[in-house]
């Protein structure tokens, strides 16, 4: 669909070589299952786009999937915080919906269930988020000027503290709040009053700009955004499933279904064989996340500027 009859921007990252296939495949299942009116956009950052597989940049041209640079400008290089810049990127869809680019939508779902005018729609985190009570969130906040809200998550393993939102699905109907959720990320990283904030920047800045914005939370149900381990009978409730690990999707009975989305919009017959193509055949650039090199790349740089995070 044109951009200027969209909805709905559905906005992920596309990236050399790990982030290629999960690319494919997450805009293979939006364009089957999205029953909303959405315009598909895929950014990769500047200095990477020309790496692209010739085959991903083809397959994105024949779907009418948007390709466009990025240039983020972290202190240091932060892949996980790239979604933040695609996100404050100019589109014409007045809502935007952000996904992690190793999900799946598993049924037809209407997307628009999940916006709300004024909030900020996403999943809970979960108790490995940084800030495990509210009083430590309050440098986040102070950052940019703000005092600690009032605001509460519980969990159910007993924790106690400031809510934030995984940043895996995040919904959105004010334009130019991308804006405010790289700056504030920026401003948190630059100001270093919060500690150990890599990897979960993005997470952080994420509560503190829905504050910043004068928006509210709307915390949606896991099955819009359940991630990790899942047992069969479970996978088949949902309707997006963030796998992150290409051995979940092949050990599970949803994985017919990618093979079918495979099938109907690409040349590959299988999962697998989309997955050894671009292990083959793809650039793997040392700044890509999970690609070989990458932690002395990429986290062992953040993990020299950054205090860590003490209770």
């Amino acid at each position: 669909m044109a951009s200027s009859d969209a909805d709905i921007a559905a906005v992920f990252m596309v990236e050399p070589g790990h982030y290629e296939w999960p690319a494919i495949l997450l805009a293979a299942s939006l364009r089957a299952f999205a029953t909303d009116r959405i315009s598909i956009h895929a950014y990769c950052r500047a200095s990477l786009i020309d790496q692209l597989h010739a085959d991903t940049v083809t397959w994105f041209e024949r779907h009418g999937i948007e390709l466009a640079a990025i240039e983020p400008e972290f202190e240091v290089i932060y892949p996980q915080g790239n979604k933040l810049y695609a996100c404050a990127a100019k589109r014409q869809a007045p809502a935007t919906i952000l996904f992690d680019t190793d999900i799946l939508l598993l049924r037809p779902i209407r997307l628009a269930e999940t916006l709300v005018e004024g909030c900020i729609s996403g999943r809970p985190t979960g108790p490995w988020m940084w800030g495990k009570t509210a009083e430590e969130w309050r440098p986040a906040y102070e950052s940019v000027g703000l005092d600690l809200p009032r605001l509460r998550l519980g969990r159910p393993n007993g924790s106690f503290t400031a809510p934030s939102i995984n940043a895996g699905y995040v919904g959105y109907t004010e334009q130019g709040f991308g804006e405010v959720w790289r700056d504030t990320a920026l401003e948190i990283e630059r100001k270093r009053l919060a500690k150990g904030i890599y990897p979960t920047l993005d997470q952080i800045s994420l509560a503190v700009a829905t504050e910043r914005a004068g928006l509210l939370f709307n915390f949606i149900e896991a099955t819009w955004n359940m991630s990790g381990e899942i047992n069969r009978q479970a996978v088949q409730k949902l309707n997006i499933y963030h796998y992150q690990k290409a051995e979940r999707l092949l050990d599970l009975p949803v994985k017919w279904l990618a093979d079918a989305l495979l099938q109907d919009s690409t040349d590959f017959a299988s999962l697998e064989d989309l997955i050894a193509f671009y292990d083959r055949e793809a650039a793997r650039p040392v700044e890509v996340l999970h690609n070989e090199g990458y932690w002395k790349a990429v986290i062992r740089k953040q993990r020299k500027v950054d205090e860590p995070h003490k209770p």
